[in-house]
């Protein structure tokens, strides 16, 4: 029986590519809300597919994907209340601090004076204050990853999936961005979804 706390809910998901090889076989699981998940395994044992998945990116092959009890096999990428951060953080090189974390509230066509503060209260939240103006090829990876995740936070989702988003930083950063996603968990009642290979990174 589903949780009254359930978000997300996989049952008996299937994702298989146009070469037959299959992603997911039957794949069942419930995801309670506020709580703070990880996807170990090694590349290619489909922990990303899960997460396209939930975001909307790519459809699952048979089965049902269910947030908050409702069915969202067809619902857009766009309608979903999840955001995606991913390994590359996937920042525009030519926009600012600012506009980059302003993109999605530029595209619901938002009040300026609006995504102003909520720009603000984001990078405050990551520790970016005073970053606005910033060019993103100024910023070193940990603060590249900072900004995708005030980017990811200002649209207020449900739910935030972050793609190995620790390759390639130090262990002080790591440290400090799992700090700081734990603050996400406690302080928004956000449910957090991590992809790693390997629980070195994330153990304390």
């Amino acid at each position: 029986m589903t949780s009254t706390n359930t978000i997300i809910q996989f049952e008996n998901v299937t994702k298989q590519y146009d070469n037959d090889s299959v992603v997911l076989d039957h794949v069942s699981f419930e995801i309670e809300k506020g709580k703070f998940y990880t996807l170990l395994g090694p590349s290619g044992c489909g922990k990303t597919t899960i997460l396209r998945l939930i975001a909307g990116f790519t459809e699952a092959s048979s089965g049902t994907i269910y947030f908050n009890g409702k069915r969202i096999n067809d619902v857009p990428a766009n309608k979903r209340q999840v955001n995606t951060v991913f390994q590359d953080y996937a920042l525009f090189p030519h926009l600012n601090v600012f506009e980059n974390v302003a993109f999605g509230l530029r595209i619901k066509k938002m009040k300026n004076a609006d995504i102003a503060i909520k720009v603000k209260e984001a990078l405050r939240f990551v520790n970016l204050e005073g970053y606005e103006k910033r060019e993103i090829k100024e910023m070193s990876g940990g603060q590249r990853q900072r900004v995708a995740i005030a980017r990811a936070i200002v649209n207020q989702p449900e739910v935030i999936l972050l793609d190995e988003p620790l390759e390639g930083l130090a262990p002080i950063i790591v440290e400090e961005l799992l700090r700081l996603i734990q603050t996400l968990i406690r302080d928004e009642g956000v449910t957090v979804i991590l992809v790693e290979q390997s629980a070195t990174k994330i153990l304390p």
